[in-house]
């Protein structure tokens, strides 16, 4: 009788599980699609980030487009000294490209990045992948959700088509 009581409850808490984030993909034209791997969390031992990336495939003149926000810091535009992803032996530095968004209030601060294509397509070959921001002198080191391998292995078969 009190599993029957239950079973609306359990029902809702399964159903509410987070999907993981999609992987968008569309095509652009002359061979060239764009890939979206939505936000990801990404966690340090103070902080959060939350990071996407932009892709396009057969696009050499176009670096990948990697946004990232910084929660839970009073992290400024000025004060990253650097920014990159790293992975068994492999290293993709991140260039800024411009801030998006500044809420000293909410200690949010967001950022787009660039990347070079081949060095992000060789770092994703490897696992596990870590985030490493220097914010005034302190390194932080970010590990993702579970999610992002999903989504950049998703990344790699769609790729490996062209």
């Amino acid at each position: 009788m009190r599993i029957i009581k239950l079973l609306p409850l359990l029902i809702i808490l399964v159903s509410c599980k987070t999907p993981a984030p999609p992987l968008i993909s569309f095509y652009i034209g002359d061979g060239v699609t764009q890939h979206f791997l939505s936000p990801t969390e990404w966690t340090s031992r103070n902080s959060t980030a939350k990071l996407d990336i932009t892709y396009r495939t057969l696009s050499a003149d176009m670096p990948a487009i990697i946004n990232i926000s910084f929660y839970g810091n009073k992290i400024m535009p000025g004060n990253v000294r650097s920014v990159s992803l790293h992975g068994q032996g492999e290293e993709c530095l991140l260039e800024y490209d411009f801030t998006i968004l500044t809420n000293p209030g909410k200690y949010e601060l967001r950022i787009a990045f660039t990347a070079d294509r081949e060095d992000l397509i060789d770092l994703f070959e490897t696992e596990p992948i870590t985030l490493r921001a220097e914010v005034d002198g302190v390194v932080y080191v970010y590990n993702p959700e579970k999610n992002f391998y999903e989504l950049k292995n998703k990344l790699m078969r769609d790729i490996s088509n062209y």
